[in-house]
């Protein structure tokens, strides 16, 4: 005799990572301390390294903060994408919730 147990149901969603997000956020605001050192006149006082070492933890922050934000929306997008799945509970013989269908033990694949 099957049991009356209530359907559950599973939402199944993909989700961004946040690491690409974030290290694309560090490349850019490392290649627009570049663009920046490279295309005004040196300074006296610092080297091109020091002043893309500097720059760059300058550019960083609101990089971070752009990439972070990229993540947040695309991550609210693919929310929108869910897709919901009825779930039924296995039988111990693995083949339905009728116990009639079959008493074979498991099988090797």
């Amino acid at each position: 005799m099957p049991s009356h147990e209530p359907r559950r149901r599973a939402r199944v969603r993909s989700t961004p990572k946040l690491i690409p997000f974030l290290a694309g956020a560090l490349i850019l605001a490392f290649t627009a301390a570049i663009i920046t050192v490279y295309s005004t006149p040196p300074a006296e006082n610092y080297t091109r390294t020091a002043s893309i070492g500097t720059l760059t933890m300058f550019y960083a922050v609101p990089a971070l903060m752009l990439g972070a934000t990229a993540y947040l929306v695309t991550e609210r997008i693919m929310r929108r994408r869910t897709t919901t799945y009825e779930m039924e509970r296995l039988s111990r013989n693995g083949r339905g919730s009728s116990p009639s269908e079959g008493n074979e033990g498991p099988r090797s694949a």
